[in-house]
Formats: structure tokens, sequence, C-alpha cells
């Protein structure tokens, strides 16, 4: 993941000053932030003005995404997401994209967010706040054969968890789901037991890009 990747997945849904910038998106120094938001302001695909950042509460140059045509929306913009309007809100790239969002505004420091439409493999997001990492699975939900596909993907979400618990067991687990499908509700109601036994966190993505956090 570049530098230029980093911030712009800091700034999902959330405005930042170049220092608040830097500490969340871990890049460093503060200079290289400066040069990479200047360009992407050049480019229209960000917004840099004197206004109050949503993380320290200052007034000082601060940084927003715009959106395709370079004038300001609460809308996420960025140039490196593949979410588009054809495709659904379910999709395991659009759910990503919001749990990311949600962890940048909620101050955690986001590492690495891979690629989901090329299935680039790895941990499909890293990410860390007060020296805690967290890694996620992220699954979204089928088009097709919807009830037996959904319940491979979980599956498979729950290996990786159990993986992940195996490579490091001092790290944060999670896993994040498209919210209001009885398939993967009913799925999360049998594995209690493991979530006791192996503490993980289920970002619940809605319909409108609300995560909820169980």
């Amino acid at each position: 993941m570049s530098n230029k990747d980093k911030i712009l997945a800091a700034l999902l849904y959330t405005k930042l000053c170049d220092d608040c910038l830097s500490n969340s998106s871990s890049v460093k120094p503060r200079q290289t932030v400066y040069t990479i938001c200047r360009s992407l302001s050049e480019s229209s695909i960000i917004y840099r003005y004197h206004g109050i950042c949503d993380h320290c509460h200052k007034t000082k140059t601060t940084n927003r995404l715009l959106i395709a045509n370079g004038s300001e929306s609460d809308e996420v913009f960025n140039s490196y997401s593949t979410e588009s309007k054809h495709t659904t809100w379910y999709w395991e790239g659009n759910v990503q994209s919001k749990v990311v969002g949600y962890l940048a505004i909620n101050g955690h420091t986001i590492h690495s967010v891979s690629d989901t439409a090329s299935r680039t493999p790895g941990k499909d997001i890293i990410a860390s706040k007060d020296g805690k990492e967290f890694w996620i699975s992220v699954k979204g939900y089928p088009e097709k054969s919807q009830h037996v596909q959904a319940r491979h993907w979980f599956s498979g979400a729950i290996f990786d968890l159990v993986l992940y618990h195996g490579e490091n067991s001092k790290i944060l687990l999670g896993i994040a789901l498209p919210d209001g499908f009885t398939t993967y509700e009913n799925l999360v109601t049998r594995i209690r037991w493991l979530k006791e036994s192996m503490p993980f966190r289920i970002y619940w993505v809605n319909e409108s890009g609300v995560v909820r956090v169980e």
C-alpha cells in the first residue's frame, strides 16, 4: 500500500490536519504528508482549506476528500477505491471501504487495505489503535446460490481468524460483514462459543454505510 493510498484511506469519512493525518496514516515525516496532499489537492482529489480538524479539533490547514467533479461533498471519493455504481452495497469491496472509514474516523491507524477486486492475497484490513493491532477479514454477500455460498464465505472468514490467531495470538481479530442477511446472523449465533474462547469483533455494515460493532 503506497503512502498516497494510506492517506486516502485515512481521509475516508473524516477531515484531518497534516499532523493528525500523518499519525492516522502512519506516513512519516509530516513533510511527506504535506507534499502528497499538495499534489492530491492540485489533482482535485482532496480539498485543503483552513478549518477544524475532526481529530484534534484545532483550526489549521485541513484535508478532506472531494467527489469526482472537485466540489465538496460528504460522500467518499478516492482514486483507488473499487466501489462503483455498478456494484451492490453488500459487495465485499464496499463493505471493506465502509469499515476502513469507520476505523479511521475513530482514531485507528490504517496500515494496509487489500485490493478485493483483484483478490489480492493477504489480510483484508490491518489497523492499529493505542498500540494494539487489528487484523480483519472482510466478506460480502453473494449474488447467486446465496444461502450455500454465504455459508462458504462465512466459514472462510472464520478460518481466516483461526489462522491469524495461530500466526500471532496477541493480535486483535475481527470480521466485517454486510448487515441484514439472515444467513450471516444465524451463523454468528451458532459460533458464540468460538467468540468467547477466541475473542473477535464483528463489524456489521448496513445499506446506508453505517457500521456497528459487536
